[in-house]
């Protein structure tokens, strides 16, 4: 099951931090297992999330200038022969402390690469991880261009990310992608005159479908310094009265939304582990 993440306005939503926090939230509450990439060329490298002070060592054998693991990798191979199962395996991560993997992030994508090579290798890709299987979390290409909509028609599910105060009237999303959509609002604020109902009436969306995440510092730093998985660890089980509590609770409920809207059935998935 490939759920992507997207969002129509660029750098505004978190839609990469939204993605992150649901993706291990899911293995660290439910034991999903799964992979997640990260095709978006403005976000922070979900490398330097996971792994931190580590990605800057080059000596390391992971990540050592000559043994270059990720999607540059799948990219390279795919000039030359078409890429299966077993090179996509080669090419994912674990990530720390949780049942998931990730894919390191493309820097060929962020110096530029041509929409019709990003679309056909990553359809690939995502075709590869549904055969993996699991709950695997797409950070896609934000905005409006015709690669991402492609991408976004290929997705299993879709996690449309909005934010308040948007000026987009209507999301010009073709019928089929919104009926597998579901809506994730970022850096939400208690105190904006725009609230969750005021936000479904906008864009005529089913209060069921929406999930809002708040705006939390400490979470940001955790991007920043590396350490989401141990962040988020230690908050699972945060009190109420705790300052982190809102945003702890938006990402679980917005973990709990999407996954059951994917199908989710936890006596299922629990035997099969």
């Amino acid at each position: 099951m490939n759920i992507v993440f997207w969002s129509e306005s660029q750098g505004r939503c978190a839609t990469s931090g939204n993605m992150l926090a649901v993706s291990v939230m899911s293995s660290l509450i439910y034991s999903v297992k799964g992979i997640v990439m990260q095709l978006d060329n403005c976000s922070r490298p979900i490398d330097d999330v996971f792994e931190g002070k580590r990605q800057t060592n080059l000596i390391m054998e992971e990540y050592s200038y000559y043994n270059q693991k990720g999607i540059d990798d799948l990219l390279d191979k795919s000039q030359l022969k078409e890429i299966d199962l077993s090179d996509l395996k080669d090419n994912v991560l674990p990530i720390k402390n949780t049942y998931m993997g990730y894919i390191p992030t493309s820097k060929r994508i962020k110096s530029g690469l041509s929409d019709r090579e990003l679309m056909s290798n990553a359809k690939k890709i995502m075709t590869l991880m549904n055969e993996v299987g699991g709950y695997n979390f797409i950070d896609c290409v934000n905005g409006d261009k015709a690669v991402t909509k492609k991408l976004l028609s290929h997705a299993d599910m879709v996690v449309i990310n909005i934010c308040q105060g948007m000026n987009v009237e209507k999301l010009m999303l073709s019928d089929n992608i919104m009926k597998k959509a579901v809506f994730l609002i970022g850096k939400y604020d208690d105190g904006s005159s725009e609230s969750v109902l005021d936000i479904c009436k906008k864009y005529n969306i089913n209060r069921d479908r929406v999930a809002a995440i708040p705006y939390n510092i400490k979470f940001h730093d955790a991007m920043n310094e590396g350490s989401l998985v141990p962040f988020l660890s230690k908050q699972i089980s945060v009190r109420r009265t705790d300052n982190n509590f809102a945003f702890v609770n938006g990402v679980y409920r917005a973990t709990d939304m999407i996954l059951r809207r994917a199908g989710y059935d936890e006596t299922r998935e629990a035997s099969r582990r």
